[in-house]
């Protein structure tokens, strides 16, 4: 039996679209991979700026914050329970961050990934997009292999 060289993917969470997070292709190669699926949300002001338009002031006696991140977990936890309805095993992490891609890199490194996948939406040509990215960026610094998925 050949042991598979990923065991665990890490799939950066999208906040910044107003839609739920498709993270259907990660959840299918870690099926297929039988590899755990790390899932990492990073709040950073264009994901408030979004999520703000759907609440507007805070009521109820919590926080923004608070709202802001029962909102998020509550996306993630969607994830990992369809992760789970596809036998993967999948945990989801929130973090605040300006620095988007320092945190996905430091997530990496901290977890031990194998692979990370991130999603690219290749609007203005695909080199373009890909090396002014996240994606990009990521591309540059990753301590393991990534792998760039169009959005």
């Amino acid at each position: 039996m050949v042991t598979s060289l990923v065991k665990r993917i890490l799939a950066p969470v999208d906040l910044a679209e107003s839609r739920e997070p498709d993270l259907s292709y990660a959840i299918s190669l870690a099926a297929q991979l039988r590899a755990e699926l790390l899932l990492l949300a990073v709040i950073d002001t264009p994901a408030t700026l979004n999520l703000i338009g759907h609440h507007g002031a805070a009521g109820g006696g919590r926080s923004f914050e608070q709202e802001l991140q029962e909102e998020v977990k509550a996306k993630l936890q969607r994830v990992v329970d369809q992760a789970a309805e596809a036998g993967v095993h999948a945990l989801g992490h929130l973090t605040f961050s300006e620095d988007v891609e320092e945190q996905i890199l430091k997530e990496a490194l901290v977890e031990r990934v194998d692979l990370i996948l991130v999603r690219s939406q290749g609007r203005h040509g695909f080199m373009k997009a890909l090396l002014g990215s996240t994606a990009g960026e990521i591309l540059k610094a990753a301590p393991c292999p990534v792998l760039v998925a169009r959005a």
